[in-house]
């Protein structure tokens, strides 16, 4: 029902991965990293690990033990990471990618309607006047939806798009944007605080859905402050790019255009104002009353199978499953009933303060499952002094990924063709994923692996099977507590599920989640890494990622899809090409505070003069070395989307091997 039969080229062509004769197939542990691989039996793999966890334990507290899990895990195995780390090592340092990227979705969200998800079902898209399309590229990022968006538009749907770059769906066969607003990266919230400002000096606002269903003192003071003349289009057209005319002009066609729905990706949350760009969504989608309905709403396009999934699971350290706050009293008490052991009531540490406090000395072990933080995460030259500063890293993973080269122990895990249970995907619905091959010979589940650590360590729990794990579940998430692994069908359900079954395909119809919509005042704040670096580092780049291949390519590049995108290259405008003696196909060396890169030149007017634009797909380039680790100031989000730097050609055109590092800048 959510694809309609659609499925992207990696859902097609690019599960071959799961035979590639990269696979793990046996579990490896070595004393220091400097010594070679041993392959050990599953019983000496998981003593080795368990027992350096005890000793850890005991010599240096609970807050020295971590664990961060992935969003391409099941619901029931991240629930069972989160309940590992809690109730088994002693601490709330648990983290995910799914709070890495859209972090300040669930902060924005939740502090606006109440709910950390998006409000729609992606059948409403059917119903939409107007598309508003904000860092998100979806024919690349999201193309089930992206070819369900593309069908209304060739229906007469309008379509807006915010970008710094000239995304795909600005002008392709049958379908070309009515507003492209190519943005200076980083001033997202003066962009959609001008738009408010014209929807509220105009008149546009719908005041009868503000009086019923948002808070009007709030309301009231929000539109005083996005009508001083300070967030016109016509004073911030100097910091955001766009035109006045044409920014006016958006505004208007998402006021009065009809149903109005909001899509947006990290381009939005992978910023150091993430929160407040929600919030800044948030306030434009209750303003003109496109909520609760059909064709409206705010959706955040989500990258990964399961990125729902493993923030409703809990795997962050302030929330626990169900989005509960683990400092509360009542909730502390429903997790210790739950779990039968005492959990701690204090907030851990998020991955960013996971990493500093592995350098300080603070953070001894870490178990890490499915995330390849080396190359995926900001700023490499940190994290990979984090990974050597640990006492013990254990990894769980298919391949030897850039971060396993720097484990103490390797655990094989399974595929997704290999393993049952549940995902959740961008509307919501829980669906149900089942094995269709044993697992290969020498290899676990991640959900049996996770088991037998907890039986190892003492803490009793039956061999894994989804259907425990989620009527656990059940039992401890609200909006989870008419899910039973037996009755979700081939469809799935839509959380929230009552105890009846019942599930939602509309959030906020009636009223939101916190009783009234909420409008905040976010102001826009230059980025700290321009402020700081912009004089000497003119040139700004930012990330994305192309159709073929996802984030590290840790699949991707083991499946046919690597025939057809074979690296990593650097958008960049003829201009800048020019001023610096490129030319198509020249490696371009990109430098940034934090160290160098080399990188294919790419001439292209996608992208504006002085932006740059480049993935990180390939560890032969490892881009994230230039990124910095300047976060959101709300959810510690990285921003990835706004780095400075500096370009000239490269001297000898220099490709690392995967794992190599080069000197800092």
């Amino acid at each position: 029902k959510a694809n309609r039969g659609h499925s992207c080229v990696k859902g097609r062509f690019a599960w071959g991965y799961a035979n590639h004769q990269d696979r793990i197939l046996n579990p490896m542990i070595r004393e220091t990293i400097d010594q070679p691989w041993r392959e050990v039996s599953w019983d000496e793999a998981l003593g080795f690990a368990s027992g350096r966890i005890k000793r850890i334990k005991a010599e240096h507290g609970t807050m020295a033990l971590g664990g961060i899990t992935s969003s391409r895990c099941t619901n029931e195995e991240t629930f069972l990471v989160q309940k590992l780390i809690r109730a088994v090592f002693g601490s709330n340092n648990t983290d995910t990618c799914a709070r890495v990227c859209h972090s300040p979705t669930g902060y924005g969200l939740k502090t606006t309607f109440g709910t950390s998800a998006g409000t729609q079902d992606f059948d409403s898209v059917q119903y939409t006047d107007v598309a508003l399309v904000i860092g998100a590229n979806p024919t690349d990022g999201h193309p089930v939806f992206a070819s369900r968006l593309k069908k209304r538009l060739r229906e007469g749907a309008k379509l807006i798009v915010i970008d710094p770059r000239r995304i795909d769906l600005v002008r392709t066969p049958h379908v070309e944007a009515a507003h492209h607003l190519p943005l200076q990266p980083g001033t997202n919230v003066a962009v959609l605080t001008a738009m408010a400002h014209v929807i509220v000096t105009e008149g546009l606002a719908n005041e009868k859905f503000i009086q019923e269903r948002c808070d009007t003192d709030a309301y009231a003071e929000w539109a005083r402050f996005v009508s001083e003349e300070r967030h016109s289009p016509e004073f911030l057209e100097s910091v955001t790019r766009v035109p006045a005319a044409d920014l006016r002009a958006a505004a208007r066609l998402y006021a009065t255009g009809g149903n109005g729905a909001i899509y947006y990706g990290l381009g939005v949350t992978e910023h150091s104002q993430g929160s407040s760009t929600v919030m800044a969504i948030a306030n434009l989608a209750m303003v003109t009353g496109n909520i609760g309905r059909k064709g409206v709403g705010v959706n955040p396009l989500r990258g990964q199978n399961n990125v729902q999934g493993a923030a409703d699971m809990g795997a962050q350290p302030h929330q626990g499953a169900g989005y509960l706050d683990v400092t509360k009293a009542d909730v502390n008490k429903l997790y210790q009933e739950h779990y039968g052991v005492p959990v701690p009531s204090h907030i851990g540490w998020k991955i960013p303060e996971m990493f500093n406090a592995a350098i300080d000395g603070r953070l001894k072990a870490l178990w890490l499952i499915g995330e390849d933080v080396v190359q995926t995460d900001p700023n490499t030259n940190k994290v990979i002094k984090a990974m050597d500063s640990l006492e013990l890293l254990v990894v769980q993973e298919l391949f030897m990924t850039e971060t396993a080269k720097y484990a103490d122990v390797v655990l094989p895990g399974a595929s997704f063709l290999e393993k049952s249970g549940t995902f959740t995907n961008g509307e919501r619905r829980v669906q149900r994923v089942n094995a269709v091959v044993e697992p290969l010979e020498g290899t676990k589940s991640d959900g049996q692996i996770i088991v037998d650590l907890m039986n190892r360590m003492g803490f009793e729990q039956p061999d894994y099977h989804p259907s425990w794990v989620l009527e656990e579940i059940s039992r401890i998430v609200p909006f989870f507590k008419g899910i039973r692994w037996e009755t979700l069908g081939e469809n799935g359900k839509q959380w929230p599920v009552a105890a009846d079954g019942t599930d939602t395909q509309i959030l906020h119809t009636e009223t939101f989640k916190r009783g009234k919509g909420k409008f905040f005042m976010p102001e826009w704040i230059e980025s700290k890494e321009v402020a700081a670096h912009g004089k000497d580092y003119p040139y700004i780049i930012t990330t994305n990622r192309e159709l073929e291949h996802y984030n590290c390519g840790t699949m991707t590049r083991r499946t046919r899809n690597n025939d057809i995108l074979t690296e990593d290259v650097l958008l960049i405008h003829p201009d800048d090409a020019r001023a610096n003696g490129l030319a198509e196909g020249d490696m371009v060396c990109v430098e940034s505070p934090r160290g160098k890169v080399d990188i294919k030149a790419r001439i292209t007017d996608e992208v504006k003069p002085g932006i740059l634009s480049s993935t990180f797909h390939f560890p032969e380039i490892m881009l994230n070395i230039i990124t910095s680790d300047v976060h959101d100031t709300e959810a510690l989000c990285p921003e990835y989307k706004v780095v400075s730097c500096r370009i000239r050609k490269a001297r000898k055109g220099h490709l690392r091997k995967a794992g190599e590092v080069v000197e800092k800048a």
